[in-house]
C-alpha cells in the first residue's frame, strides 16, 4: 500500500472516529433529554396524584347521603321481631345460584381452603363462594349491625320507588356506612379482617379512596308471607350510583338465610337458563340505559328521558325469566364486577358492565335480611395514566377471576 493511500485511511479512521464521539454525544444528549422528561413525567404524576386525593376529599361521601335518609324512630319492633326467630348457629341454607363453572378460590385467597366456589355469570363477571365468613363473624357483625345501622325514613323510601310501584308497601330499611378507623375492640378487628380478607380475594388493596363498607337490614314486608314474585319496585342500579365511577366490583356477603324473598337479581346477567330471546332484550335494555349514563331506573333523569326502558328492565327483573337471582345464604359472599375495559383488546377507556344491573328483592316472611357489602375502587395510582391505564388494571383484576376459573376447567 502506498503512502497516499495510508495517510487516506488514516484520514478516514481518524473522521469515523470523530463521527463515533459525535454520535455518542448525542446519545448522551438525548438520554438527558429522556430523563428530563421521565422526571417531569414522575412530578405531574405526582401531582395529579395529589389533586385526585384532594377531589376525593371534596366528594360527596356515601355516610352523607346516607344520613339524609335517616329517621329518629330507633329501630322500634324491627330488633324484637328479628330476634324472635333468628338463630346465629341454625344451618345454613343450600339454594346455591345455577353453577356455570368451578372456581378453584385458593388462587385469589390463600385462607379459602373450601370446594364449592364457583362462577355463576361471566357477564356480568360474578362469582359465589360459600362460607366466606364464618357463622360466628356473621352473627358479631348483625350485632354491629344493631349497634350502627338506622332506619330511613318514609320520604327516603319513596324516592326510591318506580312510578307504577307507588301503590306497593314501602319497604323498611336501616343501615350503617361504617368508618372502621371509629370502630374499637373486637368491632374494629372483625371489620379489618373482612376488608383484608376482600382485598385479597379482589387483588384491590385496602386504601384511603375508598367507598365505607355498608350494613344494611332489610325489614320483611308487612302482609307477606310465602312465596311470592320477586320485588324490585326500588328499581335497578349500577354501583357507580351516587357518583363513584371507579367502583369496579362489589363484595355483598350475606349474614344470615331469610324465609323468602331478598335475592340479588341480575336481569341482564347471560345464564344457561335463560331463553336467548329474553337474555337479548334484557341486555339490550340495559345498554341503552348505561349507555345514556343512567345508573339508576328510579332516578328521575331516567325516568325523564328513557322511562319506558327503566321499567321495562324492572317488570323484567320482577319476571320468573330474569337472569341470575341469588338467594340468601348465610357466610355466603357474592363478588361482581361493575366496570369493564372497552375499545377492544386494547382496552382504551372503561366503563359500566350493562350486564351488571342489579336489585335487591323485598324480603317476605318473618325474618329480615342482613348483608354487608364492600366496594372496591380502583386505587389512585392507577388512575394516573388515564383511562387506558385504568382499563388495563380493571382487566387484569378481571382476568384474575377467569384464570382462577380456567385452571379447575384444566384439571378436571
Amino acid at each position: 500500500m502506498s503512502d497516499a493511500a495510508v495517510a487516506e485511511a488514516r484520514r478516514r479512521l481518524a473522521a469515523m472516529r470523530g463521527s463515533l464521539e459525535g454520535l455518542r454525544q448525542h446519545q448522551a444528549r438525548l438520554e438527558a433529554v429522556c430523563r428530563q422528561a421521565q422526571d417531569k413525567e414522575a412530578k405531574l404524576k405526582m401531582q395529579l396524584e395529589e389533586l385526585l386525593v384532594e377531589a376525593e376529599k371534596v366528594k360527596p361521601r356515601r355516610e352523607d347521603i346516607e344520613s339524609l335518609f335517616y329517621s329518629d324512630e330507633g329501630w322500634g319492633t324491627w330488633e324484637q321481631d328479628f330476634r324472635r326467630v333468628w338463630s346465629a348457629n341454625a344451618k345454613a341454607a343450600s339454594s346455591l345460584p345455577r353453577q356455570l363453572r368451578p372456581l378453584q378460590a385458593s388462587m385469589l385467597l390463600p385462607s379459602y381452603q373450601r370446594n364449592g366456589a364457583f362462577l355463576c355469570s361471566e357477564s356480568p363477571l360474578a362469582a359465589f363462594l360459600p362460607d366466606f365468613a364464618s357463622a360466628e363473624e356473621c352473627a358479631k357483625l348483625i350485632e354491629l349491625g344493631f349497634r350502627t345501622c338506622r332506619r330511613h325514613n318514609e320520604d327516603a323510601q319513596e324516592m326510591q320507588r318506580t312510578g307504577e310501584a307507588s301503590t306497593e308497601v314501602l319497604r323498611g330499611v336501616a343501615t350503617a356506612s361504617l368508618e372502621v378507623s371509629r370502630l374499637s375492640g373486637v368491632d374494629k378487628d372483625l371489620m379489618l379482617e373482612m376488608q383484608q380478607r376482600v382485598a385479597t380475594l379482589t387483588g384491590i388493596p385496602i386504601h384511603g379512596q375508598e367507598i365505607n363498607p355498608f350494613l344494611k337490614f332489610d325489614q320483611p314486608a308487612a302482609g307477606q308471607a310465602g312465596h311470592v314474585p320477586d320485588d324490585l319496585s326500588i328499581g335497578l342500579h349500577l354501583d357507580v350510583n351516587g357518583g363513584f365511577p371507579h367502583c369496579v366490583c362489589s363484595v355483598i356477603l350475606y349474614l344470615n338465610e331469610v324465609d323468602s324473598g331478598g335475592r340479588t337479581v341480575f336481569p341482564c346477567a347471560e345464564t344457561p337458563n335463560m331463553p336467548a330471546e329474553e337474555e337479548a332484550r334484557c341486555r339490550a335494555v340495559g345498554e341503552v340505559l348505561a349507555g345514556a349514563g343512567h345508573t339508576h331506573t328510579s332516578h328521575s333523569a331516567a325516568a325523564e328521558a328513557l322511562g319506558e326502558q327503566a321499567a321495562e328492565l324492572v317488570r323484567r327483573a320482577n319476571g320468573s325469566l330474569a337472569g341470575l337471582r341469588v338467594v340468601p345464604t348465610r357466610g355466603a359472599a357474592l363478588c361482581f364486577f361493575t366496570l369493564r375495559a372497552k375499545g377492544g383488546e386494547s382496552g382504551e377507556n372503561f366503563g359500566p358492565d350493562p350486564a351488571s344491573w342489579h336489585g335487591g328483592a323485598a324480603v317476605t316472611g318473618r325474618m329480615g335480611k342482613w348483608t354487608l357489602q364492600i366496594f372496591k375502587e380502583v386505587p389512585i395510582s392507577h388512575r394516573c395514566g388515564g383511562p387506558s391505564e385504568e382499563a388495563r388494571y380493571i382487566e387484569s383484576l378481571r382476568q384474575r377471576f377467569l384464570q382462577a376459573a380456567t385452571s379447575v376447567a384444566a384439571s378436571d
